[in-house]
């Protein structure tokens, strides 16, 4: 069953660029360091980079590479009906992530560097583990056609 997606029409093709996956990462850096240091238009610059990054790139010549087949899992992943959020795996890590990375905020917010660097490096991870899930999620599923 194929579930409607959360990006516009045509996002999903240009935020398989390599550099759309990559720089969206890093912005979660720069979302923790803006409000860290309590830079409000920084932020707010941020925050509005995250939203536009998945059109802002031309759609990739080539999806060979990590990245991109963790974007175009992904997309497979919700077309095939799988939730985002669950105790199943790769859902569980979702699970994980969105409370640790609100108290990573928080602990930035509040200028606890070492909470915010441990809690950025945690969910770091954790991305990197789950975009690693929807790559392999996507080759199993190519390589079964």
């Amino acid at each position: 069953m194929a579930v409607p997606s959360p990006m516009p029409e045509g996002a999903w093709s240009r935020h398989t660029n390599p550099w759309s996956g990559a720089t969206r990462m890093l912005g979660g850096a720069a979302l923790l360091l803006t409000l860290y240091r309590h830079a409000w238009k920084g932020l707010a610059t941020t925050v509005a980079f995250l939203v536009l990054n998945p059109v802002l790139f031309p759609e990739p010549e080539d999806t060979d590479n990590w990245l991109s087949e963790g974007v175009l899992g992904e997309e497979a992943w919700i077309a095939d009906g799988n939730p985002m959020f669950g105790m199943g795996y790769p859902e569980v890590i979702n699970v994980l992530n969105v409370p640790l990375y609100l108290y990573t905020l928080c602990s930035a917010y509040r200028q606890y560097p070492v909470r915010t660097l441990v809690g950025f490096l945690v969910t770091f991870a954790l991305k990197l583990l789950f975009v690693d899930a929807m790559g392999r999620y996507y080759r199993a599923r190519r390589d079964l056609r």
